[in-house]
């Protein structure tokens, strides 16, 4: 006996919903893969995008990729005498680095007396730089000298006082994003009347005459020109040698001053005279003058 018509048609239909269902699971998971995979790629864009732009945008820290010191040749320097400084720029940064800087003046050095805080002394005052940009390119661990004189002159041309100095050294970097890095370095250094002179006065002077003539000395007072104390033993009668003697005076008495002459800006104005003292036929001693160095004003 046959199976009937209507239930033969069921099954089919049934089979081909079956077919269709897996069919649409089939295809479900598929999409569903393929929706992942793009959700996947576009985070690992997106994070790798997050840590480039982190990278690029992060400060180049040249505070920490080079060592710059700055040393005085003598940490004590006679009156007179050029002091000189010796700058030094290591690459500490573990591999090849280049410094950049926005024109010729890589580094600048400036002076001050200790206790000030005005420089007596700045090296690149009245140079001239190039505009252009230049660079220095330092191996790890190579090291750059730069040698800098100063003629203990300050910036209006005067002889700086004895004292306690400070150097500072700055050197000039130009840095990403058109930013000005700056990295100091100071030291410490002294000036000091010349040790075989003493700090003599010209009290002691006039107090033992006969110990003093002769002798190198190295004075500092005030030029009073050809105006002389009269109450000083050391100027009564008048110029000793010639009538362009000039009279030194500092706080315990005078002088007077032959040979090297004291400009005439300084007239009134503090000097260190170093010279021989002499002695005239009548007893009077008086600085026969090798060099006259104005002062610093402060």
């Amino acid at each position: 006996m046959g199976r009937p018509v209507g239930s033969r048609q069921a099954q089919l239909a049934r089979r081909e919903v079956t077919c269709e269902g897996a069919e649409a699971s089939k295809g479900y998971s598929v999409a569903h893969r393929r929706s992942a995979m793009r959700r996947l790629v576009w985070l690992s864009l997106m994070v790798l995008a997050v840590a480039l732009s982190a990278g690029a945008q992060k400060p180049v820290r040249l505070q920490q990729a080079v060592q710059w010191q700055v040393v005085p040749e003598q940490r004590v320097v006679e009156v007179g005498n050029p002091v000189v400084f010796i700058l030094e720029v290591r690459n500490v940064s573990g591999a090849p680095l280049e410094l950049r800087f926005s024109s010729g003046k890589q580094f600048d050095v400036l002076v001050y007396k200790q206790g000030e805080w005005s420089e007596r002394w700045q090296w690149s005052r009245g140079k001239a730089f190039t505009m252009a940009f230049s660079s220095l390119r330092l191996n790890f661990g190579e090291v750059r000298r730069f040698r800098v004189e100063w003629n203990q002159k300050d910036n209006d041309g005067r002889q700086v006082p004895p004292g306690e100095y400070r150097v500072e050294a700055i050197l000039l970097l130009a840095a990403p994003q058109g930013r000005r890095e700056e990295i100091k370095a100071s030291a410490s250094f002294t000036i000091r009347t010349p040790r075989r002179y003493g700090n003599l006065r010209i009290r002691d002077i006039i107090r033992n005459p006969e110990r003093w003539a002769g002798e190198q000395v190295f004075l500092v007072g005030r030029n009073e020109g050809w105006t002389p104390d009269p109450n000083c033993p050391m100027c009564a009668g008048g110029p000793p040698v010639t009538r362009s003697d000039w009279v030194l005076r500092d706080d315990t008495g005078c002088i007077y001053v032959t040979g090297a002459w004291a400009p005439a800006s300084t007239r009134g104005q503090t000097v260190f005279v170093d010279g021989a003292l002499r002695r005239t036929r009548d007893g009077r001693m008086y600085v026969a003058a090798k060099q006259v160095l104005p002062a610093s004003h402060r």
